[in-house]
């Protein structure tokens, strides 16, 4: 690995602390919601930017932002 590319995958890595900080303070509200039932997680499976909204679970909206980018990004991978 080049050395720039060390630098950038520790930026890339700094970048993400504040969406995992974030995530795992939802974690819990999240997992019981999931729980509550069979059409909360089919919901999750299917869009889980809507479910997370469904959810109400308290996110910044700076932080929705960032996971509906990295959701659509993974969709159009998978397509």
């Amino acid at each position: 690995m080049k050395k720039g590319e060390l630098r950038k995958k520790n930026l890339k890595q700094t970048q993400s602390d504040p969406l995992i900080s974030e995530l795992e303070k939802i974690e819990t509200r999240l997992r019981q919601w999931l729980a509550d039932s069979e059409a909360n997680a089919q919901l999750f499976r299917s869009d889980p930017i809507a479910a997370l909204r469904a959810a109400g679970v308290d996110l910044e909206d700076e932080t929705m932002m960032e996971l509906e980018i990295i959701a659509a990004s993974i969709a159009r991978r998978l397509r």
